[in-house]
């Protein structure tokens, strides 16, 4: 089960992440450069700007680090002083009971945070034959993607393969233009929180910066998630940079959801908001973060499913 769960993950991996340079070698396709070509040129540029990240990014990470479980020590007795300071508040039994729980959460969050980024730093160094073959598998979906496309479409019979080519066509339409305009925005939101913590001087700019763009993946509670850390390592200096910090961060979550999404994104994803915020309730419920960002996308399968069926049977 380990092996087809390492497969499954490398496969998912190298389809997203071909799926999200495919755009670009169309591009390139039009303009006369070989698909061979392109597909190596655009994979091996990737390379490249990942490896320079790499190099340039893991020193200032590791040294921010260095610091790091001291500052989860010092968040957790803020915790601790915020908890005693509450628990005289109120003599009520319910009082107390909610506040235990809110102080053991926390406890628990924290100490399998912790292990979590030791946990995940060990599986990059296990799994780094893993991680070089990505490259290989997504030129190979690149390149060879319509063979498999077409291979796929056999599986169906004569009759449905007309409504099912249309079905996917409209569904690479719509989740193409999605998926490349939550990496262009991730990348905006990264730079302007990276920008905004170097100018109010709080500490692990690139660490939090990061988080923050990679949260913004998820619709409604992303910026939240991503604020959240940001705020509380900016408390520990002082609650004015603090304030300073949320006051900045929720200026850019609302420059991004009211200017850069409409401009950028648009209407791909054509859901009510309800909808959208069932979806990550019950991605999240099955499939943890993960689920969360994945809700979407698969939602929004479903929906161009129906809604094609629905045209072609009524």
């Amino acid at each position: 089960m380990s092996v087809i769960k390492e497969l499954f993950y490398l496969l998912i991996v190298s389809f997203i992440i071909s799926y999200s340079i495919r755009p670009i070698q169309i591009i390139l396709f039009r303009r006369g450069i070989n698909k061979r070509i392109s597909s190596v040129l655009i994979i091996s540029i990737i390379v490249i700007f990942v490896i320079s990240c790499i190099t340039f990014l893991i020193p200032s990470i590791l040294k921010e680090s260095s610091n790091f479980q001291d500052t989860i020590i010092e968040l957790q007795s803020l915790f601790d002083s915020i908890y005693m300071k509450l628990k005289p508040v109120s003599e009520n039994k319910i009082m107390y009971t909610v506040l235990n729980n809110i102080n053991d959460k926390i406890n628990k969050q924290t100490i399998s945070f912790m292990e979590g980024v030791f946990e995940s730093t060990l599986n990059i160094g296990s799994n780094i034959i893993t991680i070089a073959i990505i490259p290989i598998v997504c030129y190979y979906f690149l390149v060879d993607g319509d063979y498999i496309y077409n291979k796929l479409l056999n599986v169906f019979p004569v009759n449905w393969r007309k409504i099912v080519k249309k079905i996917g066509n409209d569904i690479d339409k719509v989740l193409g233009k999605y998926i490349a305009s939550q990496f262009f925005l991730c990348f905006i939101i990264g730079i302007m929180t990276f920008i905004m913590l170097i100018t109010l001087k709080v500490q692990f700019p690139i660490i939090l910066s990061l988080f923050n763009a990679f949260f913004n993946i998820i619709p409604y509670f992303g910026p939240l998630f991503g604020a959240v850390p940001c705020i509380l390592i900016a408390l520990l200096q002082s609650p004015k940079t603090a304030l300073w910090v949320a006051f900045w961060i929720y200026l850019i979550q609302q420059l991004e959801g009211n200017v850069l999404s409409p401009k950028i994104t648009g209407d791909s994803v054509n859901m009510h908001p309800l909808t959208v915020i069932i979806l990550l309730i019950i991605g999240g419920e099955l499939g943890g973060f993960l689920g969360m960002i994945l809700a979407i996308p698969i939602g929004v399968i479903f929906n161009i499913i129906y809604e094609d069926i629905n045209y072609y049977i009524f």
